[in-house]
């Protein structure tokens, strides 16, 4: 029998992606990208299954992995986002998608990764579709969010969404 589990996933492409941007694409789109899965020869890797566990400027400690293999449908997720308190809660709804068509761009400006609607590299991440449950959450408490891009999370966190 199935055991829902419960992650948390940072949404920071390199590190260097607005984060405002970011979540309006989440919730307009209802989509989570892997990690590691966003652009360039990374996200070749994850669309390969090499995944990024050897590459020693993008390492990614088995993350792409995890996302591909271990997340499941049903499971909750929590998504927080660099320097914005509020996070979404939202339920996976579907296997992993190599190449979702967001029909945006990606740009670097000013150290930043920024998105458009023209010009620039395609923004066709690999991701899952979610259903969004809660895009307010605010955790009062980080330190008991992992600091990495993909992690198990306690499930008590989530005790006054009532998630079912």
């Amino acid at each position: 029998m199935y055991k829902q589990q419960f992650w948390q996933i940072r949404q920071n492409p390199y590190a260097i992606t607005n984060q405002t941007q970011m979540k309006n694409i989440i919730l307009q789109h209802k989509f989570i990208t892997c990690p590691f899965g966003h652009l360039s020869d990374c996200r070749n890797n994850v669309i390969n299954g090499k995944y990024n566990e050897t590459d020693e400027t993008w390492k990614s400690n088995s993350q792409d992995r995890k996302f591909i293999e271990n997340i499941n449908i049903g499971d909750i997720i929590l998504i927080t986002f660099k320097g914005i308190k509020e996070c979404i809660v939202a339920r996976i709804v579907s296997e992993v998608i190599y190449s979702i068509n967001t029909k945006l761009f990606t740009n670097k400006i000013n150290g930043e990764i920024v998105f458009s609607t023209a010009d620039g590299q395609p923004f066709r991440p690999v991701g899952r579709k979610i259903e969004i449950i809660n895009d307010n959450f605010i955790v009062d408490d980080k330190r008991i969010i992992p600091r990495t891009s993909l992690s198990h999370i306690n499930p008590n966190i989530f005790n006054d969404l009532n998630i079912k």
